[in-house]
């Protein structure tokens, strides 16, 4: 398997200024992100409430560091994916892979390695996203064109797989200077963003690939001139076709490892929950409207994570990723924040005093840290409906059930399709129904409904997950 890294200096510079897109900027306090005052364009409205958070995690250990740092321990496949089960229970539930897009034919061909992968994952349940980095070995004009003939070429081979529900187009492309971590550090990289992600929505849309939705990730950068620049550059670039082809943005953030900085004490996790909250704000009212993505563009925050160390506790890293995970839960309504994925679940080597050495949540043995029964125990609570009550034998239902189709007010719906433990059941076009009666066995199932609709010729797609149980 790849390995996911990151090199870039832990220490970034508060700049000051504002790109003449923001109304002003104002400067926190030491430990605080800092706060963009940018109102929501006219029209952009608030998106709409979405269902409960889907959870995920990247399964690796090494992360790359910016010293010298011990060798990783080998995985055990085994032990990583029982810990994967633990962690998923009943929710569901994505494992987060990354690849990369190099030139070379060789060392581009995934169906060595990420064939089995994914396959295994799938397999046991689990959904899966893949991020695809985009970094060329040679400069040249056909970089961005080629890394798009190999994004087609990823959801040809794995859209089919109900399974394979996320496709991540590269990887924070608005950070230059950190090769091993991030696109931005590539020539052409804003360009094979764009032109991945229209490729890749649009063979989505050609395999009829509902499941699976198309996005892209940026790194939180406390720079607001180049982060305007940035995604100003992308809605040049991209369009009407661009945003209509983005289904989500992740957001990369690290509060007390990287940006912003953080004063180690007892305010730590508030302080870190609090920086997470900005982040989404920033990036959903300042950022993403310059790129002309509307509201129904969900928000991922699709890599966030707090690693252990000399000064930082396991137990203060089981109160950051609460902390952390309760304050996304908070806002996501409000936001339009739809998943979470935790960085990581196993240490590169627990021994190593380097903090980069672990970032896990299980030490490099796959023995449990705190955090892990803290975020086992959190996707258990906020992947379901807050306030529903644990089911008891009372609660079971004979079979077939009748499952209640969500309403989408003000939108046309035009298909629904219903996913019963990773299989399609029902499919609905045009008339979509108030509840659809789906057979099921004894026993607990997740259920998965999809509704399309069409807006100002736009395709809109909207998720619901419920559990059954059935007697």
């Amino acid at each position: 398997m790849r390995r996911r890294s990151r090199s870039f200096s832990p220490s970034w510079l508060f700049v000051a200024g504002a790109a003449a897109l923001l109304a002003a900027l104002v400067l926190p306090d030491a430990g605080q992100a800092k706060k963009l005052n940018c109102p929501v364009p006219a029209g952009q409205g608030a998106p709409a409430s979405p269902m409960p958070l889907r959870f995920g995690i990247y399964p690796g250990g090494p992360a790359g560091s910016v010293s010298a740092k011990a060798s990783p321990k080998p995985e055990i496949p085994a032990k990583r994916l029982a810990a994967l089960k633990t962690l998923a229970g009943s929710s569901p539930f994505v494992v987060r892979l990354y690849s990369a897009w190099t030139g070379d034919v060789a060392a581009d061909d995934v169906g060595g390695w990420l064939d089995g992968e994914i396959a295994g994952y799938t397999a046991a349940g689990l959904e899966v996203e893949l991020v695809v980095r985009y970094k060329p070995v040679a400069p040249g004009g056909s970089a961005p064109s080629a890394f798009a003939d190999h994004v087609r070429r990823i959801v040809r081979r794995y859209g089919p797989d109900s399974h394979f529900v996320s496709l991540q187009v590269t990887n924070e492309a608005n950070l230059a200077g950190a090769p091993d971590a991030a696109d931005g550090a590539f020539a052409g990289a804003a360009e094979a963003l764009v032109e991945g992600v229209i490729a890749a929505k649009n063979e989505v849309r050609r395999g009829n690939h509902e499941q699976l939705s198309i996005g892209f990730s940026w790194a939180y950068d406390e720079r607001p001139a180049a982060s305007s620049e940035f995604w100003a550059r992308l809605g040049r670039l991209g369009g009407r076709r661009f945003a209509d082809a983005v289904d989500w943005v992740g957001l990369d953030t690290y509060p007390g490892t990287w940006a912003p900085q953080i004063p180690r004490s007892n305010l730590l996790p508030g302080l870190a929950a609090g920086a997470v909250q900005e982040s989404v704000r920033s990036l959903r009212d300042c950022f993403m409207p310059l790129a002309a993505l509307r509201a129904s563009t969900a928000v991922h925050i699709a890599e966030n994570g707090f690693p252990t160390g000399p000064g930082r506790s396991e137990q203060i890293q089981s109160r950051v990723l609460d902390a952390m995970v309760r304050s996304v839960d908070a806002i996501r309504g409000r936001y339009g924040v739809t998943d979470y994925r935790w960085f990581d679940l196993r240490d590169s080597s627990s021994a190593d005093p380097n903090i980069e050495s672990q970032y896990g949540i299980t030490r490099d043995d796959y023995s449990p840290k705190p955090a892990f029964a803290t975020y086992r125990n959190l996707i258990a609570r906020y992947s379901s409906v807050r306030g529903a009550r644990v089911a008891t034998s009372a609660d079971c239902r004979r079979s077939p059930i009748a499952v209640v189709v969500p309403r989408w007010k003000s939108k046309r719906l035009t298909s629904l399709v219903v996913d019963v433990g990773g299989k399609v059941v029902k499919r609905v076009r045009r008339r979509t129904p108030r509840a659809v009666r789906i057979s099921m066995r004894s026993g607990k199932a997740a259920v998965t409904l999809k509704l399309t609709a069409q807006e100002y010729g736009r395709r809109l797609t909207r998720v619901a997950r419920r559990t059954y149980r059935v007697c």
